[in-house]
């Protein structure tokens, strides 16, 4: 099947009554459409401009220019994340190419399908000293070495016909949850494409879904029988069940088998206040949820891949413990785990929640758990971060989705935002500061473009992130100005990377510090650079909840400001003094 006619080249003289041929870019960019892939995110420049000038003309698709191409690359991720479609970044070569690595980085080890579409320098100069030339090492820099570390494929296109395989390719790497790379010369872009053929899902969709049958027949099993010797249970969530949907077949579960709920950093949009949640686990999570875990008999994990900021704390009770986990890929973590292979995590979980609720029928009394907090020392300030994510939680309209950036501002959300809210997305493969703000202002646009409504408009999208994130990658707030998407980005402001400098009083406490800033008035400066744009600064708890009702309500981006305590002491457990969490 060839390209539809409709399609026109820019270059098809004026009145001539007929189509011209399309070219390979019309053609890309017509698969990813096929494909349900509608946004794309990046940065112009030379040697990507064929392709970004096709999405930009094409029905169907959203070009976005981001103003860094490591944003564009979370933007993609942020929206693959909420939406499970695939996203799309692309850059040119040489310092675009470059810059978008960390993205990719973040979306491999998070196992997130982003295709990353890369222009590179005309076929005809490679190794010929062309500017942003990266296709002839080891004379020039090994952008398919480097890009091949972190992503699951990259393919390089010698010529036309070469194209729909890359795509195909690529497209089955995004099917198996890792993000791809098709480098693409930019005379190949131009180039006519008149007999590239339609993809079709079959050719790329391996139908590999794991049916774990047996395994998960005698998971049942062992399961009723502890449940009706009154053992305890904790089933523990993650990521992966988050992108799965599952909170309903995870509540039906826990309720058949009477089971204590917790969660990964990554997975606490599944719980809710009252009954059996105990809270999330790790690094920043409640002791409440790592005394579930030590007192149960056994542990079901589902779509959480137990990285030591998952587990931390609690290696010395999991290695007590029975574990069986459930999930597209094994855990990280030493020891026995009963591993079940699920591609279909969804399909799995419903399945076995209604054999167990078939098994025992009727539901099982949880013993209720209050989910407690660690304690950390006072802070000097007047707002404390807990009280600030609190009323900030509060104010939250119900299926608010949140991004949580890096540092304090990510331990404060994980920590103390209150459950049941909407989707929370925390980026822990790589935890690189500023992927928060530029995920969340992503997946504003997204929202937007496909016009989830609530209440007549677009659903917001709130990002919680501090100053050192905001001097990253913040200027993204200009990408969501432009776009007019309904975001909402809190800024915790301690003018300091102030993890740092709660590690630099534990560790270094001889050494003066590095990582406080000169003070800046965040909220002053975004109101003088955006007219129109409504930021409100806040540095007490009664203010907070009042801007944040009024922000969250407002049409457009936005901006809250909240000033804290750059040597308050997070909700971070190796950082707090012992005796004190």
């Amino acid at each position: 099947m060839t390209l539809t006619a409709d399609r026109r080249h820019r270059g098809a003289p004026a009145g001539t009554g007929r189509a011209a041929t399309p070219t390979v870019a019309e053609y890309i960019v017509e698969q990813l459409i096929s494909s349900s892939m509608s946004v794309a995110f990046g940065v112009h420049g030379a040697n990507i401009e064929d392709l970004y000038d096709a999405a930009t003309r094409a029905p169907g698709m959203t070009a976005v220019v981001a103003k860094h191409e490591f944003a564009a690359g979370a933007m993609a991720d942020g929206t693959a994340r909420m939406s499970g479609t695939p996203g799309i970044v692309m850059t040119t070569s040489g310092g675009g190419a470059m810059n978008v690595v960390p993205a990719l980085a973040e979306a491999y080890d998070s196992r997130v399908p982003v295709l990353a579409l890369i222009g590179t320098a005309p076929s005809s100069l490679v190794g010929r000293g062309a500017f942003q030339d990266m296709l002839a090492p080891p004379d020039t820099v090994d952008i398919k070495g480097v890009l091949s570390a972190v992503t699951g494929s990259c393919s390089v296109v010698g010529h036309a016909g070469e194209v729909p395989a890359a795509l195909a390719t690529a497209f089955a790497t995004l099917h198996r949850g890792l993000p791809a790379a098709v480098l693409l010369p930019k005379d190949i872009q131009s180039a006519p494409a008149p007999e590239l053929r339609q993809l079709h899902p079959g050719e790329w969709v391996h139908h590999d879904v794991e049916a774990p049958g047996p395994a998960l027949f005698a998971l049942t099993d062992s399961l009723c029988e502890l449940a009706e010797s009154d053992a305890r249970l904790v089933i523990w969530v993650g990521d992966e069940a988050s992108r799965a949907g599952v909170g309903p077949q995870v509540e039906a579960l826990a309720a058949a088998l009477g089971a204590v709920v917790v969660a990964a950093p990554g997975g606490r949009d599944l719980l809710r206040d009252g009954g059996g949640c105990a809270g999330v686990t790790g690094v920043m999570g409640h002791p409440s949820a790592h005394r579930a875990v030590a007192d149960a008999d056994l542990c079901l994990v589902l779509g959480c891949r137990m990285t030591m900021t998952d587990r931390a704390g609690l290696d010395e009770a999991l290695g007590q413990l029975r574990i069986v986990h459930l999930g597209s890929e094994p855990p990280r973590m030493p020891g026995d785990v009963d591993h079940v292979r699920c591609t279909d995590l969804a399909a799995a979980i419903a399945r076995f929640a209604g054999e167990v609720r078939r098994r025992l029928g009727h539901d099982r009394p949880c013993e209720a758990v209050e989910v407690t907090h660690l304690t950390v020392p006072a802070g000097r300030s007047g707002l404390d971060m807990r009280t600030a994510i609190e009323e900030i939680g509060r104010a939250l309209p119900p299926d608010t989705p949140v991004f949580a950036d890096a540092g304090n501002a990510g331990a404060a959300a994980i920590h103390h935002l209150p459950f049941g809210h909407g989707r929370f997305v925390v980026a822990l493969g790589m935890g690189g500061m500023g992927y928060a703000i530029a995920a969340g202002v992503g997946n504003a646009i997204r929202e937007a473009v496909g016009s989830t409504m609530t209440d007549g408009q677009p659903r917001r999208t709130v990002v919680i992130a501090g100053d050192g994130a905001f001097f990253m990658h913040g200027m993204e707030i200009h990408t969501a100005v432009e776009h007019d998407a309904p975001v909402t980005l809190v800024l915790l402001n301690n003018n300091a990377h102030a993890m740092c400098i709660t590690r630099e009083h534990l560790f270094f406490p001889n050494t003066p510090s590095v990582n406080r800033f000169r003070p800046s008035d965040l909220a002053g400066g975004l109101a003088a650079m955006f007219d129109g744009l409504l930021v409100a600064r806040t540095s007490d708890p009664e203010s907070v909840r009042t801007a944040a009702i009024e922000l969250l309500s407002q049409p457009g981006p936005n901006c809250l400001v909240v000033d804290v305590d750059p040597d308050e002491i997070p909700p971070f457990a190796p950082l707090i003094p012992k005796g004190q969490s």
